[in-house]
């Protein structure tokens, strides 16, 4: 929300704009990311880790769009 007590050289908030470059054809599942061995140290897919952001790593995503379809946007 827009804070009239902020300035512009000492902000009380902070936002990043971002936009999606490219897509997935399809979903990747859960189960399809268990199923890769590669992946069993990812933090998504340790025992107790929440289904929220997570880090992924350069070599991950490697892995996971390695056999994806990817659409570009």
């Amino acid at each position: 929300y827009f804070d009239p007590k902020s300035k512009t050289d000492d902000p009380r908030w902070s936002v990043v704009d971002i936009r999606s470059e490219a897509e997935f054809a399809e979903p990747v599942t859960l189960p399809e990311l268990r199923d890769i061995p590669e992946l069993e140290e990812m933090v998504l897919l340790r025992k107790g880790s929440r289904l929220s952001v997570q880090p992924v790593t350069e070599k991950e995503w490697k892995i996971i769009t390695k056999s994806r379809k990817i659409r570009q946007l």
